[in-house]
């Protein structure tokens, strides 16, 4: 839910530009109150507005590695971030933040690091030491992001078609499983699965498969350093989600901090079907408002 706004390749690295690149960011504020960063080399620009869920204290953005020559903004999540901390043991971290192994692995691995990540992210790379970058959106594009080139050649990059849209001779959504680099300068998938390009898929059904996947999607989900709840409307997905969480949620960490009851929302008409539905799924399942 945080919002990004990249400007990469400016001609113009005026203190203007600067106030101009703000007052854009500025209009993705509602996605993320928490926090707001700015930072400029030269001609390019990456601000951030954060939504914390992971290391609230420690996490703002953009994000660093160790001698600030890797810089990153991102929205979403890195679901195995403290599996591929493991693999980086040579590389300090400055926060707790779950980006922020991106920059470290983009120093260890270079550009071909985005399919070790497992999560939904759109994340803007400026790498100083030769002006390049890297743009990326995870494999089905569950974050948004839109790209767009400005008259003097340079590059945008935000979460909201209103942070570019105004500056930019051209804009268009950033494909999902998608990576832009400017040494390339064009774009390329990286989400390249061995069933992408299967008319039928050949995999046999089998529940019990179907059924671990999907808890396993769930119980990723659940990493998070603040509390927060489950959204009930009563159908099949929700209360299945629900369901999961409730399973599972006394086992994490956030069930140590906040406490293992599971709360629930719901949206609707009054005396509607769905609420009515949904608060039967939530007393079965022993939820409450918070």
């Amino acid at each position: 839910m945080c919002g990004i706004l990249a400007v990469l390749g400016c001609s113009d690295d005026s203190q203007a530009k600067r106030v101009r690149v703000l007052e854009l960011s500025r209009r993705l504020r509602h996605r993320g109150p928490d926090w707001s960063g700015l930072y400029q080399h030269g001609g390019s620009y990456l601000s951030h507005q954060r939504l914390a869920i992971i290391d609230p204290a420690s996490g703002d953005q953009p994000l660093f590695n160790e001698d600030q020559a890797i810089v990153v903004t991102v929205n979403g999540e890195i679901y195995n971030h403290e599996e591929l901390r493991k693999r980086l043991p040579n590389h300090k971290f400055r926060t707790g933040s779950d980006c922020d192994v991106i920059a470290h692995l983009y120093e260890e691995y270079g550009e071909n690091f985005v399919d070790m990540l497992d999560g939904m992210f759109s994340f803007v790379l400026l790498d100083t030491r030769d002006n390049s970058f890297i743009v990326a959106r995870d494999a089905i594009g569950i974050t948004p992001l839109y790209i767009g080139w400005g008259l003097d050649g340079s590059v945008w990059i935000s979460s909201e078609l209103k942070g570019l849209n105004d500056d930019c001779e051209h804009f268009e959504c950033f494909p999902p499983g998608h990576l832009y680099s400017s040494k390339s300068g064009g774009l390329r998938r990286w989400y390249n699965p061995p069933w992408f390009c299967e008319a039928i898929p050949s995999t046999p059904y089998d529940p019990l498969v179907l059924r671990n996947a999907f808890e396993k999607a769930v119980i990723k989900r659940l990493m998070t350093d603040v509390p927060f709840g489950v959204l009930l409307s009563g159908g099949l997905d929700s209360s299945l989600v629900a369901a999961v969480t409730a399973r599972h949620l006394a086992g994490t960490k956030a069930a140590r901090q906040w406490g293992a009851q599971l709360h629930s929302f719901c949206v609707g008409l009054e005396n509607s079907p769905d609420l009515k539905a949904a608060r039967e799924v939530a007393d079965y399942l022993g939820n409450r408002p918070p």
